[in-house]
């Protein structure tokens, strides 16, 4: 296919407040992924999978996230289940609330790892509410 472009690059005709998002390696395993995550900009996400460290983990700072679109959510999921299929491990960190909602939302947060959100333990004094669905 001719006219393919890298991630980075916005297309020409793309208007100055156009969503874009990167992943970016902050150290061995340890990236950081920022933007807005939709359709449109987690197709070029897509590919660039995170690497795990010498240890297969690999850690993803969502800090940075502006939204997320439930494209988003897949894509976090299709990066765990490659990183999953080749031993290593995919840990999220500073995860947005909203991104935490979305994948609540498709009873993906378990797949995940985000059952149990750090930093929330008053509010999880006790027992937890149960989900019906």
């Amino acid at each position: 296919m001719t006219g393919a472009r890298r991630p980075s690059q916005a297309p020409a005709s793309a208007s100055p407040d156009a969503a874009t998002a990167t992943l970016s390696r902050v150290a061995p395993g340890r990236w950081r992924l920022e933007g807005v995550l939709n359709l449109t900009t987690v197709v070029p996400l897509y590919n660039q999978c995170p690497e795990p460290d010498a240890q297969g983990r690999t850690e993803l700072d969502l800090a940075d996230v502006q939204r997320s679109a439930s494209a988003g959510v897949a894509l976090l999921l299709e990066w765990r289940s490659r990183l999953g299929a080749d031993g290593a491990q995919l840990h999220l960190a500073r995860v947005p609330e909203a991104v935490r909602r979305l994948a609540a939302l498709g009873n993906a947060d378990a797949l995940l790892g985000l059952e149990d959100p750090p930093g929330r333990d008053d509010a999880v004094s006790g027992a937890s509410p149960s989900k019906h669905g």
